[in-house]
């Protein structure tokens, strides 16, 4: 979910940046995914487990609703839509510290990847 919303601002603000930037960003993109996914392995690890996003079921209630006309009442709506909920579940820290040194791994490879191409972005503009 913070992913979701951290990829949503950087599309907000993405419109507001010099081409410099939004060069630098695109070049990146990689890296800062696997930054996101190191950080969030690195919290997994802290806690000692992790959490899984599941539907939480169908949200409904009662409602006081104006129509058209001057009608007022009040009116009963269920949603087909579902909610989520985070959910802790167990995890192999083995495992999760095997997936932590291969993230670490390939960041390497992509700040390797991604330095000329940045260098390039400055040399552009």
């Amino acid at each position: 979910m913070r992913f979701a919303v951290a990829l949503l601002l950087t599309a907000l603000v993405s419109a507001c940046a010099s081409p410099r930037e939004r060069c630098i960003r695109a070049a990146t993109q990689d890296l800062r995914t696997v930054d996101a996914l190191i950080a969030e392995t690195e919290a997994t690890l802290a806690r000692g487990y992790a959490y899984r996003t599941e539907p939480a079921g169908i949200a409904f209630g009662l409602n006081y609703c104006a129509y058209s006309g001057g009608n007022i009442g009040f009116g009963f709506c269920s949603a087909n839509g579902t909610a989520t909920r985070q959910r802790p579940v167990a995890v192999d820290i083995g495992e999760e510290r095997r997936k932590l040194a291969e993230l670490k791994q390939r960041r390497g490879e992509l700040a390797a990847q991604s330095a000329p191409a940045v260098a390039a972005c400055g040399a552009a503009s």
